[in-house]
Parts: structure tokens; sequence; C-alpha cells
């Protein structure tokens, strides 16, 4: 299970981490998926994750540039406040954020939005967890 932390980053990738630093803790090669879509300069991609970066950039992160943002699919088991999220419906994440008192709204049938963090929730076509996109602003 890899833990989702909005302060901290995803497991062992830490928010301000250099690309290089990124390789180390997440040990695997670089992967491009059909999802990731184009344009990833900003990006390392993994099997199922994105790391994106800010600061230097050239056709890809440089090691002045560090970690801001994650982009994860639920091939991966993920928690998030220390509970299993992987495989929730629309109705336990919306459960899971009023437990912890965020506020969020639906940018469309299948996103959630938090409303003051950077954090957000796509479901699947049977409304099921397939994506959790979150950066922080500050890194």
């Amino acid at each position: 299970m890899t833990e989702i932390s909005v302060t901290h980053g995803f497991g062992p990738i830490k928010f301000g981490s250099t690309p290089r630093e990124v390789k180390l803790a997440w040990g695997a090669e670089t992967l491009y998926e059909e999802w990731m879509g184009g344009n990833l300069e900003n990006f390392l991609f993994f099997e199922g994750l994105l790391v994106g970066f800010r600061g230097e950039i050239s056709d890809q992160p440089t090691e002045n540039s560090f970690v801001c943002m994650f982009q994860v699919k639920t091939v991966h088991p993920l928690s998030l406040w220390g509970q299993q999220i992987t495989g929730f419906s629309k109705a336990e994440i919306e459960a899971l954020l009023m437990s912890k008192n965020i506020k969020y709204r639906y940018l469309s049938k299948d996103i959630i939005r938090c409303a003051d963090q950077e954090l957000q929730f796509s479901f699947n076509n049977i409304g099921v967890l397939d994506e959790v996109y979150f950066a922080r602003e500050n890194s």
C-alpha cells in the first residue's frame, strides 16, 4: 500500500525531490502509458504514475528541478490519511472527505476536486476510483 500525503508526497517520493532522488526512491524504469497523453517534458513517468516537476526543464526535468505534483492510477494500492482507498466509490471518497471536513465539488460526473487543496479524484465509467491527482503549490 502506497500512502498519498498531500503535504509530504507519494510513498518514498517527497515533494521537492530532484529527478535523481525520485528514480532512486521509486526504483523502477521510466515507462510511458497511453493514459499519460503528450507533452511530458515536465514529468518522469512510471507504470501508473506521473511525477511532475517545477524549475529548470529542458526536454526533461534536470537536477535543478523539483517534484511539485503526482498523478497516480489505482494500479498501485493506495491509502490516504491512513485509509485504503483503492476501489473506493464516489460515495466512499465523499464520506472520507466529509470526515476530514474537506470541501469539494464535482468538476464533471466523474471528477471530484477539493476546494482548499490541490487534490482531485477521477472515477472510471462504473464509478470506481481510477486516478488521484495531488500537488503542493509551494514545494
